[in-house]
């Protein structure tokens, strides 16, 4: 439950002190879950705030159970002590920019507009079992941190919702341009706040474009990011995106479109079912589905199963249509199925045998799991957490890995995993 949720059922305690009733200045909550009920006093005087500190007691408890916030909180009933004074870390920790401070990392994707360019801040945030990455657009982290903040407030009050209309995020989208055997590309690129959407998708210079893309997405912050991509490609011009399959099918028809790609997973029908609605009120047209992640983890693990084979390329954003930016003449799914196995073939023939691949292959599992959460920007602690081991333990697992992938700090090593 959100914020939204707990506000109103906020309440500030009373007592009787010399004949006269009294109230306390501390927000308090109740709450009752798996068949028990308990009142807890919060730590923020400001409503918004407790509101935010009541959604992560309720997560707490949902998760780890009424022990954990049992050690966190006091006897029942009566207010907890000062913030200062607990032994152990609390929730409300995360409603100060420092927290997010340590929470800062550098992502590998996407790729920089230039070599020369350096990378901006990132962070993740988690919220009720749901975690997201976020571009934070600058180096300086006094900055990044105060935005982190803004951005978790923003989740933990009004929802992931409203929070991926207003700050662009990274995702990882999946071109699905081959079944069977299974052959995708796949790019990581950070969506566009919905601010921008009254942006112009056609590119200053159409007269270029080869290939003309309809996109049916019904995220906007995507289809915006989508559309850019694809104006950002030599030879390739959005002239269309559509927030539904009614308004595809509405204006589609009327227009001239090589491809149209859509999601595969659409809220009012599968994309599968989208295309061939629209192959049936425009026949020849020609359609490519895409998967959305919010990783590439996500991705990795999330591959239907079945296929007599697996190939998965990344590519930049701005390269998205790589597979098929040689072909010439009408484009039909003859023409794409040859390409993306010359695609491939090219892909096998130049592919390294450098020592990156045998120093990952040097990894035990666990300090690969190790390092997958260090890529994901966990900290050691969290770690520790998170696999049910102690911390030495884990700063043991991360030195080994050092020394196996010949590197010397934790950047170094999450780029050589980026790599594999």
């Amino acid at each position: 439950m959100e914020s939204a949720y707990w506000a109103p059922r906020l309440f500030k305690n009373t007592f009787t002190y010399k004949g006269r009733r009294k109230k306390v200045n501390a927000w308090s909550v109740k709450m009752q879950l798996f068949g028990q009920r308990k009142t807890f006093s919060l730590h923020a005087s400001d409503r918004t705030k407790a509101a935010i500190e009541a959604s992560y007691i309720y997560q707490t408890i949902t998760t780890q159970g009424w022990d954990a916030v049992g050690q966190r909180r006091g006897r029942v009933g009566y207010p907890s002590p000062p913030l200062e004074s607990r032994a152990v870390a609390t929730p409300a920790t995360e409603l100060d920019s420092e927290y997010w401070r340590g929470r800062l990392i550098h992502r590998r994707y996407p790729e920089p507009a230039t070599p020369n360019d350096e990378r901006t801040l990132s962070v993740r945030i988690e919220n009720f079992g749901v975690s997201r990455y976020f571009p934070l657009g600058t180096r300086d982290e006094n900055a990044a941190a105060a935005l982190a903040l803004d951005i978790h407030q923003v989740v933990a009050s009004q929802g992931w919702g409203i929070a991926n209309q207003k700050f662009a995020r990274e995702l990882t989208l999946a071109f699905r341009w081959l079944e069977d055997p299974l052959a995708w590309t796949y790019t990581t690129l950070h969506t566009r706040t919905t601010g921008n959407e009254g942006q112009k998708l056609n590119p200053s210079q159409p007269k270029t474009a080869k290939r003309t893309i309809a996109i049916i997405e019904p995220d906007a912050s995507i289809r915006l990011a989508l559309a850019a991509c694809a104006n950002s490609q030599d030879g390739f011009s959005c002239c269309a995106a559509h927030a539904s399959v009614t308004e595809a099918l509405r204006e589609i028809s009327h227009r001239r479109i090589d491809l149209v790609i859509t999601n595969y997973a659409l809220p009012d029908q599968p994309g599968v079912n989208c295309l061939k609605a629209l192959q049936k009120e425009k026949p020849g047209l020609v359609g490519l589905l895409y998967s959305v992640f919010e990783d590439s983890d996500q991705l990795f693990k999330s591959t239907p199963g079945g296929a007599g084979g697996y190939m998965l390329k990344r590519t930049p954003p701005h390269r998205i249509f790589d597979p098929i930016a040689e072909t010439t003449g009408p484009l039909t799914r003859e023409v794409i199925a040859v390409k993306i196995r010359e695609y491939f073939q090219r892909l096998i023939a130049t592919m390294p045998s450098g020592p990156s691949a045998l120093d990952m292959a040097k990894l035990t599992p666990r300090e690969q799991e190790i390092l997958a959460l260090l890529a994901k920007g966990d900290l050691a602690k969290e770690i520790a957490d998170s696999l049910g081991i102690s911390i030495w333990t884990v700063h043991g697992h991360v030195k080994s890995i050092f020394e196996k992938l010949n590197v010397h700090t934790r950047t170094e090593a999450v780029v050589k995993f980026l790599q594999k």
